[in-house]
């Protein structure tokens, strides 16, 4: 058995959740577990199920609560005894596995962009922010656990043929922290790894009239804003808007980067977009590297023409 462990939002499976539940199934069909832990309801099975899971294992809980979620986890895997534990590369995933690992004593490997079940399971994993992937394997008995890369596996619907729901009911008395209330930035109203559409703020923008045009282009399109380091250390918006090696990993259908250099610590968070469109007027910029179109100019003088331009098609 392949177990996937399920991040909700507003009781709907995040996309980095259903990527890992598309590669689950590829590799095992009709023997993948979701687990579910905190609120959901019966939208948030039918979803597990489109997606492929031939179990769904719910724990309910109240309030999200990293000691209690994985020692929840790490309860269901040492009843069900999966071979494979995957989950997608979020921070409350990557804490919820690395409690789960840790206390079995295993290792769980993150960053993992391809898995292939031979005799032993063999997992690629990206370093030095993707520049390297080393194919590698983990030579113990123990379960293996393996946090995924986010946008480096497709969500891809595969209806089970049957879906076992199965109800647990796992307590944690001895709780150290509770969380009361979760307050979320006005500024990260559309998360980041979900977005389909992302208007990223570089360096060459930062400033109250160029983060003015990109906010434009953002509510033209329908986008949500990010931002590189440089622009989210000088406070023109929030760390949750950061993109890369030190913030988020994305994978939009659609990225388009204003005034971006494309130092090598921000393109390891965009390179699983689908199509990335970048301005800058120095025609050496290394984003245009991985760019589909690249628009050499100052992003100032073509964002209005953009802008312009959508609108007469909307």
């Amino acid at each position: 058995m392949l177990m996937v462990y399920v991040q909700c939002d507003n009781k709907a499976p995040i996309n980095a959740s259903l990527e890992a539940l598309t590669e689950a199934v590829e590799l095992s069909k009709d023997n993948v577990a979701a687990v579910l832990i905190g609120d959901f309801d019966e939208t948030t099975e039918n979803i597990c199920k489109e997606y492929g899971a031939s179990k769904i294992i719910e724990v309910a809980t109240d309030t999200y609560n990293l000691r209690t979620n994985g020692k929840i986890l790490k309860a269901l895997i040492e009843k069900y005894t999966p071979k494979l534990v995957l989950a997608g590369g979020t921070a409350m995933a990557k804490d919820v596995i690395g409690f789960a690992s840790a206390g079995m004593k295993a290792t769980a490997l993150s960053n993992v962009t391809a898995i292939k079940l031979n005799d032993d399971i063999e997992f690629t994993i990206a370093l030095y922010g993707g520049s390297i992937l080393r194919d590698v394997t983990v030579n113990n008995d123990k379960v293996k656990f393996a946090i995924l890369s986010s946008g480096a596996f497709k969500k891809l619907p595969n209806p089970a043929a049957n879906t076992e729901i199965i109800k647990e009911n796992i307590e944690e008395k001895d709780l150290k922290t509770v969380i009361k209330e979760a307050v979320t930035e006005i500024a990260e109203s559309v998360n980041l790894e979900d977005a389909e559409k992302i208007i990223a703020c570089g360096r060459g923008m930062d400033t109250d009239e160029g983060y003015k045009l990109v906010k434009e282009l953002a509510d033209t399109l329908g986008a949500a804003i990010g931002a590189t380091r440089p622009v989210t250390e000088s406070g023109r918006v929030t760390r949750t808007q950061q993109i890369g090696q030190s913030g988020k990993t994305v994978a939009p259908k659609l990225y388009i980067g204003c005034g971006v250099s494309g130092a090598t610590q921000h393109l390891s968070g965009i390179l699983g977009s689908e199509y990335i469109i970048a301005i800058n007027k120095d025609e050496d910029a290394a984003i245009f590297d991985v760019a589909d179109v690249g628009i050499v100019g100052d992003a100032m003088a073509v964002l209005p023409l953009f802008i312009e331009e959508i609108k007469k098609l909307k």
